[in-house]
């Protein structure tokens, strides 16, 4: 009977605490208005785009973005004070925008932009030679704050890879800025079974589809899959407005080369050859690693235009955080 007054006054005060858990101040717009304002700033910033010429572009995105916050009954000043708090508790920011993201994932989905992946990466893949190798979320956001900044990907291969084939990372970016320069950077990196790593770098700034692509030509075999995206930045916590770089439908695709039967000029035989199909030949121009002679053990090779011979140090990527 004593140890059984002992436990209750010490679960009352367990609970008491929970329930005086520090939250979000009443006065201070809430997460989950917060996410839908962020989502109509989304709306705002593609309608300004669309509507008019590039020179008043700066005027039509502040209107339409006054317009979403009069929409929720949100004054500026409400919603600048809110973004202080939310970028002092960065933790329950970037949970916002990963929701955010996943909605923008989600809405993609729902008016069928990956129902066909292949027609939507257009000639880069041939239907029916590819397999999708993604793993990770298909929708998340960074933010130009540490941890938050980058995400990472790292796939091996196994015994459906073959030699020839094509390694493709697509992700489609949303930009919800409302000031500052928009740079996101991602990587695709491969290494073959002789050690030997092909990479490819692009740069993001704009609202729209992203495609790496490293090739094997001279059919050594992948070994290792690797990348990162990275929203650059100066982290400052005491920021006022929105930076916010949201991936969405993000895969990594295996492309096999397809096989061509072909007569042997000598006697008649039929022999295999291997040829890529031709929408999935790389465009003139196009980053590729060289096809006269196979990378030598532990070499970098960096992908360069077609024709440019410079040297070059393959970049470092950050330290990454990796999906859960």
């Amino acid at each position: 009977m004593r140890n059984l007054l002992k436990i209750i006054p010490l679960a009352l005060v367990i609970t008491w605490m929970a329930g005086c858990k520090p939250g979000v101040p009443r006065e201070l717009i809430q997460p989950g208005e917060m996410e839908k304002i962020l989502y109509d700033y989304h709306l705002a910033d593609g309608m300004a785009m669309a509507d008019g010429s590039y020179e008043d572009l700066s005027l039509r995105r502040t209107v339409y973005r006054e317009a979403a916050l009069r929409k929720h009954g949100v004054t500026q000043a409400e919603f600048d004070s809110s973004l202080v708090y939310y970028y002092r508790n960065t933790e329950l920011l970037h949970q916002i925008y990963e929701r955010l993201a996943k909605r923008l994932n989600d809405e993609s989905v729902n008016l069928g932009s990956t129902a066909n992946e292949m027609s939507q990466l257009g000639g880069a893949v041939g239907q029916g030679d590819t397999t999708t190798v993604w793993t990770y979320p298909h929708a998340v956001a960074l933010m130009p704050i540490a941890p938050y900044n980058i995400i990472s990907y790292s796939v091996k291969a196994d015994t459906s890879y073959h030699a020839g084939d094509k390694m493709i990372f697509s992700v489609d970016a949303q930009f919800i800025f409302q000031d500052g320069i928009r740079d996101g950077v991602a990587m695709l990196a491969v290494t073959f079974q002789n050690d030997s790593t092909a990479t490819q770098v692009m740069h993001m700034s704009s609202n729209k589809q992203y495609m790496l692509q490293v090739a094997d030509p001279n059919f050594i075999g992948v070994k290792i899959v690797r990348g990162f995206v990275y929203l650059s930045g100066v982290p400052d916590i005491q920021s006022q407005t929105i930076k916010v770089m949201c991936l969405k439908n993000m895969r990594l695709l295996k492309m096999k080369w397809k096989e061509e039967k072909k007569e042997n000029e000598a006697g008649g035989v039929p022999s295999v050859g291997f040829t890529p199909s031709p929408e999935a030949s790389p465009p003139a121009g196009a980053n590729t690693v060289s096809d006269t002679a196979a990378p030598v053990r532990g070499e970098r090779v960096i992908m360069r235009p077609a024709g440019d011979e410079r040297a070059e140090t393959a970049p470092r990527a950050p330290s990454a955080r990796k999906f859960p």
